[in-house]
């Protein structure tokens, strides 16, 4: 028994829409329901984000997936979600995830088990935080969650409570939390493990590539040195710069004269005459962090909310 419908629960917080390995962590979760044989998708998402991720994601035709977007209340929980998309499910299968979880390992094989089992619920739980993100469902256990009938915070619970056949595997996943940077840089590393080299001598200017780099072709490397797995995007400009492993670059950033390595660096950003190596930073969208050299001698940046700035 395949499961060819997911409902994505995308919550309040933005961190669905959160560039990991350059890419949204919804956009790496659309193209892992499509690898996994899923076809049809519907993301219920609350009133403040919904419109936001529906021009994201648009029909879900660049994943080969057909995908509808609909409002959703977080509160309410996943049976009301259920519960709302009882015309979508009908009478299948489907599988229920968190639209900002990072799973590491395919979803195929956990499907497979799911029919293999003739199981009702089975959850994927990763440990860190503690969290079960992923729910393959059968019809009988939408029927037990949507109706209301179990806990809300446990679903699998709530199955077994009713009978139903249940099992919980743990995985190889992440759920970054808002404020929370490590669990961010952890997804892009892993996410970045699968990146094949892919760059044009065109973008190269007396500079080095090691190891598996993806330049985008619009983007410039000049006297510099990149190691990777790391993934530079569109426009990006590199000069006399260094890029160290697991380091997604963002479209339009500009690093001169600056080293970085397991770091994010998102969109616009700039990094100029940065006299120590930025090692597991999140650097900000448009964000900047220049060295000044009027006298007195100065560093001056400019962050976004919640940010964090240790000079050593």
């Amino acid at each position: 028994m395949e499961i060819a419908k997911a409902l994505i629960l995308a919550g309040p917080e933005p961190q669905h829409l959160f560039p990991v390995a350059n890419r949204p962590i919804l956009f790496h979760n659309l193209e892992a329901l499509r690898a996994a044989g899923v076809l049809e998708a519907t993301i219920f998402a609350d009133a403040a984000t919904a419109g936001t991720i529906e021009r994201a994601v648009g029909d879900g035709r660049d994943w080969g997936l057909s995908v509808t977007c609909a409002e959703w209340d977080p509160d309410a929980g996943m049976g009301s979600a259920l519960a709302a998309g009882r015309r979508f499910i009908g009478d299948e299968p489907v599988l229920v995830q968190r639209g900002d979880a990072v799973l590491h390992e395919r979803l195929h094989g956990h499907i497979s088990a799911f029919a293999r089992e003739r199981l009702d619920a089975l959850g994927l739980r990763v440990c860190r935080p503690e969290a079960m993100p992923w729910c393959l469902l059968s019809p009988r256990a939408i029927s037990v969650l949507g109706a209301g009938r179990g806990p809300a915070l446990n679903p699998v619970s709530g199955v077994r409570a009713q009978g139903g056949r249940v099992r919980v595997q743990d995985v190889d996943g992440c759920v970054p939390l808002p404020g929370d940077p490590e669990a961010l840089l952890e997804g892009n590393r892993r996410l970045l493990e699968r990146v094949n080299a892919s760059f044009t001598p065109a973008s190269m200017e007396d500079s080095r590539i090691e190891g598996a780099v993806q330049v985008h072709p619009t983007a410039q490397i000049r006297r510099s040195l990149v190691r990777g797995p790391v993934v530079i995007g569109p426009g990006a400009r590199l000069t006399d710069a260094y890029v160290g492993p697991y380091t997604s670059i963002g479209s339009g950033v500009v690093i001169e004269a600056s080293e970085i390595e397991h770091s994010i660096v998102l969109p616009d950003a700039e990094l100029r005459y940065v006299a120590t190596r930025l090692e597991s930073s999140v650097i900000g969208r448009g964000a900047r962090v220049v060295k000044g050299f009027d006298v007195p001698r100065t560093i001056r940046v400019l962050v976004g909310d919640g940010a964090e700035v240790v000079l050593t």
